[in-house]
């Protein structure tokens, strides 16, 4: 099952500063961080990770993360954290007039799998 955080984004009148690893117990597992940005009416995605988790944080805009195959919708703004779990089908979409901009990375791998990272 998925899971939506709101992490603690430290704000003020300078803006804000998020650790996006604050929640988890070892940063030894992070692999595959990226950044990413999504245009308004645009998206990306639509694959699966079979042998990973993903985390994806909002840094600005917002995202709705569709899960099609477990009928689930997330919408995301800044400092809002989103967990998928391995092999769970998921589309990042901008329905809002302003880019989007996000970093997504893996915490956790499935312990034995050899197939392909991203299936789509």
């Amino acid at each position: 099952m998925s899971e939506t955080t709101r992490l603690d984004d430290h704000a003020d009148p300078r803006g804000y500063v998020i650790n996006p690893f604050e929640h988890l117990q070892s940063t030894s597992l992070i692999s595959n961080c990226h950044i990413f940005s999504i245009e308004s009416g645009h998206f990306r995605g639509n694959h699966t990770h079979p042998g990973r988790n993903e985390e994806v944080i909002v840094l600005s805009g917002q995202l709705i993360i569709r899960m099609p195959d477990q009928d689930e919708e997330y919408t995301l703004s800044e400092a809002d954290i989103l967990k998928i779990d391995p092999g769970v089908s998921h589309i990042f979409s901008n329905e809002k007039d302003s880019t989007a901009v996000a970093i997504c990375w893996s915490s956790r791998r499935e312990e034995g799998y050899e197939g392909p990272d991203t299936v789509r």
